[in-house]
């Protein structure tokens, strides 16, 4: 048996055969909201009056002026900025000297505890490890006090 089979054409389909000018009624036609944005406009664009070389230069210094104040102001507040952030480098720095110098004048103490107590056993009594210490700082501050000691300044009567 021989059995051959017929093609037959695929019926036409609901959207082949609708007319492309009638609107579908799945298509959604909702417009564009960037269309229906409505832009905002000073009442100055919208006038009636015509717009004279003057009132163009009047408004075109008035903006200049506006710049001029705003530069103005950004430039005030650099300058505070910097200032504050100089005040705090310096506060910074202060915090750090004194908490270092605290900790080394307590090094400093410490350190001639030791040499008056080393000094006080190799001389058979720790007395004269201090008295050694004790008359040694002294001079070294009387000589300090002489060398640092500033002129007077000059007047001139």
């Amino acid at each position: 048996m021989n059995l051959t089979r017929t093609q037959t054409p695929p019926a036409p389909s609901p959207v082949d055969s609708a007319s492309f000018e009638r609107e579908s009624p799945l298509r959604v036609t909702a417009p564009a909201p960037a269309l229906t944005k409505e832009v905002e406009t000073s009442p100055e664009i919208i006038s009636d009056e015509p717009v004279t070389r003057t009132g163009r230069l009047s408004k075109q210094l008035t903006g200049l002026s506006d710049d001029l104040k705003e530069i103005a102001e950004l430039r005030i507040a650099l300058a505070k900025a910097e200032v504050t952030e100089r005040v705090d480098y310096g506060v910074g720095r202060a915090k750090q000297g004194s908490v270092s110098g605290v900790i080394a004048l307590l090094g400093a103490f410490f350190l001639l505890v030791t040499v008056a107590l080393g000094l006080g056993w190799l001389l058979g009594h720790p007395f004269w490890g201090f008295l050694i210490v004790t008359v040694a700082i002294l001079l070294i501050a009387g000589i300090a006090w002489f060398v640092l000691n500033p002129k007077p300044p000059t007047t001139q009567k």
